[in-house]
């Protein structure tokens, strides 16, 4: 399972913990204030849905952004040791031709 799935859960049971919060709240002060309408309980519980899943997008972003870096990361590493690689070997094999020459 990859950093990038369990982020992705552990946000989104973070969104319906939060959810579940703020629907409990909202019912616990709806029944000791008469108050505050059905209407008010739903428009809280959308908001708190909202952020919820705009955190979850933005944590989304940064986790896929961090993935993507890393793996451009690991193939320019990969780049750069294969031309290093070659760059050493050229040099010898012109070094025995020279000496071949000779």
């Amino acid at each position: 399972m990859s950093i990038l799935t369990l982020t992705s859960t552990n946000v989104i049971r973070r969104s319906v913990q939060l959810s579940i919060a703020a629907l409990l709240v909202t019912a616990s002060v709806s029944a000791q204030a008469d108050e505050i309408s059905i209407s008010n309980t739903v428009a809280t519980l959308e908001q708190t849905m909202t952020r919820a899943s705009q955190q979850m997008i933005a944590n989304v972003k940064q986790e896929l952004m961090l993935s993507l870096q890393t793996q451009i990361a690991e193939q320019v590493f990969e780049m750069n040791s294969a031309l290093e690689f070659a760059g050493f070997e050229q040099p010898q094999t012109t070094t025995s031709l020279t000496a071949e020459n000779k």
